[in-house]
């Protein structure tokens, strides 16, 4: 059980950082050229939803054992790919 609590702690980490970023960057979405603006906000309502979806699995985690367990964890680590690279993108607009 330690991996999974340990996991889990390092994921709730890692959704106040991203929350954290996703505030920032929507403090600074003026500085949005017009030409990335619509997709910017596309990006944030999407990366949003992702941060949403992997607070579900997180809590979802919780009680999983076993092969449910390992599904979630790798559902998670996928999402993880996803809202990095989201972050990446729109941070990109901003700079």
């Amino acid at each position: 059980m330690h991996d999974k609590e340990q996991y889990q702690r390092n994921w709730q980490s890692q959704l106040t950082t991203w929350r954290q970023s996703l505030a920032a960057m929507n403090a600074q979405a003026d500085k949005v050229s017009a030409q990335y603006e619509l997709e910017f906000h596309r990006q944030l309502d999407l990366l949003q939803a992702k941060l949403e979806l992997a607070a579900l699995k997180l809590q979802q985690l919780h009680d999983a054992t076993g092969v449910e367990w390992e599904e979630l964890k790798a559902s998670l680590d996928g999402i993880r790919n996803e809202i990095e690279n989201a972050l990446d993108s729109a941070w990109a607009k901003i700079g």
